[in-house]
C-alpha cells in the first residue's frame, strides 16, 4: 500500500541534535551506536549498514520499549515521499541479519504482527568513546621493582580493551608480591585516564575447599561485583544472559525471582552454564571494560579452570581481560590440571605468562629508602640494602619481614649486630616474630588461622569463648595498622543479624604458620565451636557456606555432620553441572564413613552418598560406563538392608539407564518390571517405571505390550508433580513416552499417527524448556521421518537435535542428530558425504558408551551404503546388527535388518535370488511374530518385487495384496505409494 507522508516537526530534530551532543553513544551491548559518525560499532569494528537501515536503528533504539507502527516509521524514514511497506521491511530483515536476530524469539527488534515492530534490548546513553589501546595510566604507587610488569600489564589492558580479550598468569613463588603486582595494577586502573572505568571483579581461590567449591572464584568475583555501587547492571545481564549463574547467587535476588529461575535453569547442563558465562562477561565488556582478577589458581576447582579455557579460546570481540595468579611450584611438581591448560593455551596464543622473579639489591635498597625516610637513627641505606639482599635473596615477604623486625628493634647496632640474628628463610623470619608477640595476641592469630584465610571477628569470637568480639576487633585493628599479618575487609554480616569487622591474613604464609602452632587437640574443639557458630548463624542459609562448614565439622571431628554438609555441597555442585567437583565431594563423604562407628547409621549414609553419586557419575562418565554400575549396584545391596521406597526408585532407575543405553535389553526390561512393582505396593503413580518397561519392551520387539505399557505411562503423568521431577530424573516421562509410543505406531502400522504422537511430544518438550528432553525429542521424531521416507522433515529435525546438543552440551544427542543429517544427505542424493557423516556419526555414539539403538543406525546405514551401490559395505553393515542384536535381544527392527540383507545380496550378486528370497521371507516371519505392520509391508513389497521378476506374478499378487489392504492410514507414505505401484503393475 502506496501511502503520501508528512515532514517530521522540525522540533524533534533539534531536540535529537541537543541529546546527541550531551551522549553521543547509544549501546546496546555488544553493539553501540555512534550518533556523531552516524555508525553501528561492535568493539572497535565498525559495520556496514546502509544509510537509511542506520537510520531506521537508530529510531528504534531512540524509543526502546515503544511500539512504533509502520505508518510512524515510514513517516520518519521518508518524510514526504510515496513508499510501500515492503522497503521497510526489507529494511528490518537487514538489521536483523546484522544484529544476528531472530524474528521468532527476537532479542533486538520484536515484530509486533498487523501493527509495527518494538526495539526490546536494554541500551545505555554514554559521552565517551570505548578505551583504545593508545591511551595512557599512570599510577600513585607503584610497588618496587616491578614497574616493568606494571607496564606489561597496562600494554595487555589497552589490547583487552580495544576489544582483543586477554588472559594473563602471573606466576611465581610464595611471597614474591603477585597480589601486590596485581592490586597496584587494579589501582592503576581506578586512578587512570579512562573516560570510561572498567569494572574490576575480584575472586579468591581458597586452600581449603580446593577442588570442592564449584566456580568459587568466579561467583566471588562476581558478587563482588554486584555489591559494587549496586550494580543493577550486572545483575540485568546476568538475568537475561546467564540465568544459571544468577540462581547460584541467591542473595542477589528476591525469592519469588529465585524460584522462577529455578525453574528456567531446570536441567542446565555444564556446557550450557559456561556458555552463558561466556557470553555474559562478553556483554558485560561491551558497555565498560572489565577485569576479572583469580587469585591462587593453584588451589582452584576444576570447574574454574575449564571456564577460563572456554573464554579464552572464543573468538568473539570482548574488552576482556582475566588476570590469573597462581604458584609454579603448586602447579609443574604434581598432577595438576592448570599445566596441560596453560600449555595447550600457550601453544595457540591465547595466553601470557608474568613470571615475578625476586628483586635486585638496587630494588630493596629503593624499599628501604621509601620505608625508613623519616626514622630516626637510621643508618644508610646503601649500606643496608646488600646485607638485606644478601640475608633475603631479594624475595619480597622475607625482605618486608625483615624489615619489620629492624623496626620492632631499632637501628642500634645495624647493620652487623642485628642482621646476624635474623634466620635464614622467612618462614622462621615469621616465627620469630611471633614470639614477640603477646599470648592473646598469639592465640587470635591463630583461632584466625583455623576460621579461615577470610574470617569474621565474631567467627573469632566463637573460638575464644572469653574474649569478647570487641576486645578482638581492637586487636585485629591494631595488626591491620601496623600492616602486619592482617588486612581488613570492612565488615560482614550474618544471616542472623550479627555484624562484625572481616578480615584476611597479608599472605596464606602466615595463616599457615600460624595454624599449625595450634596443637591437635585445641585445633579439633576451635573448629568445633566455629563451625557450631557459624551454623546457628547461617540458619536455613548453611547450605550457601556447606563446603566451609563441612571442613569445620570433619576437623572438629563432628563427623555426622560432615557428611551431611558434605552431601549438601556435592548436591550443589551437581546443580552447577560441576560434576567433578560433584564426584570428589560425595568420593570424600564415602571416605569419611569410616569414623562412623553405627553400622545400620554407617549403610544410610552410604546408601545416599551413592545414589547421589550416581547422577554425575553418569553425566562424567557415560551412562554405560562400569562405575556406573558398581555405585548403583552397591547402593541395591544397601537399599536391601536399610532403604526406603523412594530411595529404592532411584537406585533401580539408575541401574536401567545403565543397562538400557548399553544396549542389554532383557535385564533392563526386568528392572522396568521391577519398577512398576513398587508402584503397585507404594500404591503412587510412577510413570518412568512404566516408560521404562516399555522401552525395553520396544527394543525386545514386544510390540503390543510396549504400546499398552506406555499408554499408562502418558495416562498417569502429572505435570505439576511430574514435570517438576525432570531434573532429578534427566528425561520427562511425558516426552520420551510418546517418543518410544510414536515409534511402537509406525512399526504396527499406524505411520500417521505415530508422525502425529511423535510431533506432540517434540511440542511437549519445547513447552518444558528443557533441552535434553527437546534434543531427545527432535532425534526421535528424525527417526520417524526416516521411516516414512521423509528425508527433507527428518534432516531437518536432526540438524535441530545437533543444534540444541551444541548448544548444551549432549555428545549422545549430537552423534545421533549426526547420524539423521548424514542419512538426509544420502537419501538428497549426496550419497558418499551422507555415507560417511552416518558413520562419523555411529562412532562418535560408540564412543560415549552407548549402544541402544545400534541395530537401527546400522539399518540407516546399510540403506545408505544400498543407495551408493556399497553393496559389500551394506552387508558388513547388517552382519554387525544382527550380531548386535543376538548378544542383547534387540530385536524391534530385525525384520527390516533381514529385509535389507536380501536387497543388498540382489545388488551385489542379481543371480543370487535364492538367497534374497530366504532373506525376504525370514523377514516376513520376524514381522508377523512381532505384529510389525509397516515391517511385514515392506518385506513383502521387497519379496512380490522379486517374485514379479522371476514371473510368479500371481505369488507375489496373493503375498502383497492383503497386508495393503490391512492399511487404514498413510496411504500418501513412500512405503503404501510403491506397494500400491507394484500392486497395479502385477494386476494388468
Amino acid at each position: 500500500m502506496a501511502r503520501v507522508l508528512r515532514a517530521p516537526s522540525n522540533f524533534s530534530q533539534i531536540l535529537q541534535n541537543a541529546m546527541t551532543e550531551l551522549a553521543p553513544y547509544l549501546s546496546f551491548p555488544p553493539f553501540r551506536l555512534n550518533l556523531r559518525a552516524a555508525q553501528l560499532e561492535r568493539g572497535d569494528a565498525v559495520l556496514a549498514l546502509r544509510p537509511k537501515a542506520y537510520a531506521l536503528l537508530h529510531h528504534l533504539v531512540a524509543h526502546r520499549g515503544e511500539l512504533l507502527t509502520k505508518d510512524a516509521l515510514l513517516d520518519s524514514l521518508w518524510p514526504g515521499r510515496i513508499v510501500t511497506e515492503g522497503g521497510l521491511s526489507e529494511l528490518i530483515r537487514e538489521l536483523r541479519r546484522l544484529l544476528g536476530d531472530d524474528a521468532r524469539d527476537p532479542r533486538y527488534i520484536e515484530t509486533v504482527h498487523g501493527r509495527g515492530y518494538r526495539f526490546i534490548a536494554r541500551t545505555s546513553e554514554t559521552r565517551s568513546a570505548p578505551v583504545v589501546a593508545h591511551q595512557v595510566m599512570t599510577a600513585t604507587a607503584t610497588p618496587v621493582g616491578r614497574a616493568v610488569q606494571l607496564s606489561k600489564l597496562a600494554e595487555w589492558f589497552a589490547r583487552a580493551a580495544s576489544g582483543i580479550r586477554q588472559l594473563i598468569f602471573v606466576t611465581g613463588e610464595p611471597g614474591i608480591g603477585k597480589t601486590t603486582v596485581v592490586e597496584a595494577f587494579q589501582q592503576m586502573l581506578r586512578d587512570g585516564s579512562y573516560l570510561s572505568a572498567p569494572r574490576i571483579g575480584r575472586g579468591q581461590c581458597i586452600e581449603q575447599y580446593g577442588s570442592g567449591e564449584a566456580y568459587l572464584p568466579v561467583l566471588d568475583a562476581l558478587s563482588r561485583l554486584a555489591r559494587q555501587d549496586d550494580d543493577r547492571a550486572l545483575i540485568d545481564v546476568l538475568r537475561h544472559h546467564a540465568p544459571t549463574w544468577l540462581v547460584q547467587m541467591p542473595a542477589l535476588l528476591d525469592s519469588a525471582e529465585l524460584e522462577l529461575l529455578e525453574r528456567r535453569t531446570l536441567g542446565a547442563t555444564r556446557e550450557r552454564m559456561m556458555r552463558e558465562m561466556a557470553e555474559s562477561l562478553e556483554v558485560l565488556s561491551a558497555e565498560r571494560p572489565l577485569l576479572l582478577v583469580l587469585e591462587d589458581v593453584h588451589w582452584s576447582d576444576y570447574s574454574t579452570l575449564d571456564l577460563v579455557t572456554f573464554v579464552a579460546q572464543r573468538r568473539e570481540s570482548a574488552r576482556l581481560m582475566i588476570l590469573a595468579t597462581f604458584r609454579p611450584v603448586e602447579v609443574y611438581t604434581r598432577d595438576h590440571p592448570l599445566k596441560a591448560i596453560k600449555q595447550e593455551l600457550e601453544a595457540r596464543g591465547q595466553c601470557e605468562d608474568l613470571p615475578l622473579t625476586c628483586l635486585s639489591s638496587l630494588h630493596v635498597e629503593e624499599y628501604l629508602q621509601r620505608r625508613f625516610a623519616d626514622a630516626a637513627g637510621a643508618p644508610p641505606m646503601s649500606e643496608l640494602a646488600p646485607v638485606v639482599h644478601r640475608r633475603t635473596d631479594g624475595h619480597p615477604l622475607f625482605m618486608v619481614n625483615v624489615a619489620d623486625y629492624v623496626a620492632s628493634l631499632g637501628f642500634a647496632g645495624l647493620p652487623d649486630s642485628v642482621m646476624s640474628s635474623i634466620p635464614n628463610s622467612v618462614r622462621q623470619m615469621i616465627e620469630k616474630q611471633i614470639d614477640r608477640l603477646s599470648a592473646d595476641e598469639q592465640r587470635i592469630l591463630e583461632v584466625a588461622a583455623v576460621a579461615g584465610f577470610k574470617f569474621s571477628a565474631a567467627s573469632l569470637a566463637a573460638g575464644l569463648e572469653e574474649i569478647n568480639v570487641d576486645a578482638i576487633e581492637g586487636t585485629c585493628a591494631a595488626f591491620v595498622r601496623r600492616a602486619q599479618f592482617l588486612v581488613t575487609h570492612g565488615s560482614q554480616r550474618w544471616p542472623d543479624g550479627t555484624v562484625a569487622g572481616a578480615y584476611s591474613f597479608i599472605h596464606a604464609l602466615y595463616q599457615n604458620i600460624f595454624y599449625y602452632r595450634v596443637a591437635p587437640g585445641r585445633l579439633a574443639r576451635l573448629h568445633l565451636r566455629i563451625g557450631l557458630r557459624e551454623e546457628r548463624a547461617w540458619g536455613a542459609r548453611t547450605a550457601d557456606i556447606a563446603g566451609e562448614l563441612a571442613t569445620h565439622f570433619e576437623a572438629g571431628q563432628d563427623y555426622l555432620r560432615a557428611l551431611d554438609y558434605l552431601a549438601v555441597a556435592g548436591d550443589k555442585a551437581a546443580r552447577r553441572c560441576a560434576d567433578h567437583e560433584a564426584i570428589e565431594l560425595f568420593n570424600r563423604a564415602l571416605q569419611l564413613l569410616v569414623q562412623v562407628e553405627d553400622e545400620l547409621l554407617r549403610d544410610r549414609y552410604e546408601l545416599r552418598l551413592s545414589i547421589a553419586l550416581g547422577v554425575p557419575l553418569i553425566h562424567a562418565r557415560g551412562y554405560a560406563a562400569n562405575e556406573v554400575a558398581q555405585v548403583y549396584g552397591r547402593a541395591r545391596e544397601l537399599h536391601m538392608r536399610v532403604g526406603d521406597p523412594a530411595q529404592l526408585f532411584l537406585v533401580l532407575w539408575g541401574l536401567w539407564l545403565f543397562e538400557v543405553v548399553r544396549g542389554d535389553h532383557a535385564p533392563a526390561r526386568d528392572l522396568g518390571r521391577q519398577l512398576q512393582a513398587l508402584e503397585r505396593e507404594e500404591e503412587v503413580q510412577f510413570p518412568l517405571a512404566h516408560y521404562a518397561t516399555g522401552c525395553s519392551m520396544f527394543w525386545l520387539g514386544e510390540l503390543n505390550s510396549a504400546l499398552a505399557t506406555l499408554n499408562h505411562a502418558i495416562a498417569v503423568y502429572d505435570h505439576d508433580l511430574h514435570g517438576q521431577q525432570v531434573g532429578l530424573y534427566s528425561q520427562d516421562p511425558k516426552t520420551v513416552s510418546l517418543l518410544y509410543r510414536g515409534w511402537v505406531l509406525w512399526l504396527l502400522g499406524y505411520p500417521d499417527q505415530a508422525l502425529a504422537t511423535c510431533e506432540a511430544s517434540a511440542e511437549w518438550a519445547q513447552s518444558l524448556g528443557h533441552p535434553f528432553s527437546l534434543a531427545f525429542a527432535h532425534n526421535y521424531c528424525a527417526v520417524v521421518h526416516h521411516l516414512r521416507r521423509e528425508h527433507v522433515r527428518a534432516g531437518q529435525r536432526g540438524e535441530a537435535a545437533s543444534a540444541v546438543s551444541v548448544q548444551h552440551g549432549f555428545p549422545l544427542w549430537e552423534a545421533w542428530g549426526e547420524m539423521m543429517c548424514g542419512k538426509a544427505q544420502c537419501d538428497a542424493g549426496m550419497r558418499l558425504e551422507g555415507v560417511t557423516r552416518v558413520q562419523q556419526g555411529l562412532a562418535a555414539y560408540e564412543a560415549t558408551g552407548a549402544g541402544m539403538g545400534k541395530t537401527l543406525f546400522l539399518a540407516l546405514l546399510a540403506q545408505a551404503q544400498l543407495s551408493n551401490a556399497q553393496f559389500a559395505d551394506g552387508l558388513a553393515s547388517i552382519a554387525a546388527a544382527k550380531e548386535f542384536a543376538a548378544l542383547t535381544g534387540e530385536d524391534a527392527f530385525l525384520p527390516e535388518l533381514h529385509r535389507l540383507e536380501g536387497e543388498l545380496l540382489c545388488g551385489a550378486a542379481p543371480a543370487a535370488t535364492a538367497s534374497a528370497e530366504s532373506c525376504f521371507l525370514i523377514a516376513l516371519e520376524h514381522a508377523k511374530r512381532q505384529d510389525a505392520k509397516s515391517c511385514e509391508l515392506r518385506a513383502a513389497t521387497s519379496l512380490a518385487r522379486l517374485w514379479q521378476v522371476q514371473a510368479r506374478r500371481e505369488d507375489a499378487l496373493a503375498l502383497l495384496a492383503p497386508i495393503y489392504a490391512w492399511f487404514t492410514e498413510g496411504h500418501s507414505t513412500h512405503d503404501l505409494v510403491t506397494a500400491k505401484a507394484l500392486l497395479n503393475q502385477l494386476r494388468h
